[in-house]
Parts: C-alpha cells; sequence; structure tokens
C-alpha cells in the first residue's frame, strides 16, 4: 500500500474510535474534518465494532440463560 493510503486509513481507524491525533509528534491533536468517503467507512468500523459489542453480549446472556 501507498504511505498516503496507510496515513488515510491510520486517521480513518482513529476517528472511528473517538481518539484524535495531529499530524507529527510535535503538533497538538485537533479534530480533523473527513471527507464523505471517510466518513462512510468509519461509519462502517463503528457499525462493525459496536454489532461486535452487542452479539457478544447477547451470546454471554444466552449462555447464562442456558446453564441457569
Amino acid at each position: 500500500m501507498k504511505q498516503s493510503t496507510i496515513d488515510s486509513l491510520e486517521r480513518i481507524w482513529a476517528r472511528s474510535t473517538s481518539h484524535y491525533m495531529g499530524e507529527n509528534d510535535h503538533d497538538a491533536p485537533q479534530i480533523p474534518i473527513l471527507t464523505m468517503r471517510e466518513a462512510r467507512i468509519s461509519l462502517v468500523l463503528r457499525t462493525v465494532w459496536v454489532s461486535l459489542h452487542v452479539s457478544t453480549c447477547l451470546l454471554v446472556m444466552a449462555g447464562v440463560l442456558h446453564h441457569w
């Protein structure tokens, strides 16, 4: 992958996990403005993350009910 693609994916992942980061080690983090494409990718990542948590919770509750 090209470095710009890796930087873009890193920025998308950071934003989707509500982590703000600066451009380098010496500047303060600022809230980046995402393009629509990056915002959609971030939304998909966040949706997968939340779905994973909900499904895990449901499986744990099903296991507790099964062994009760």
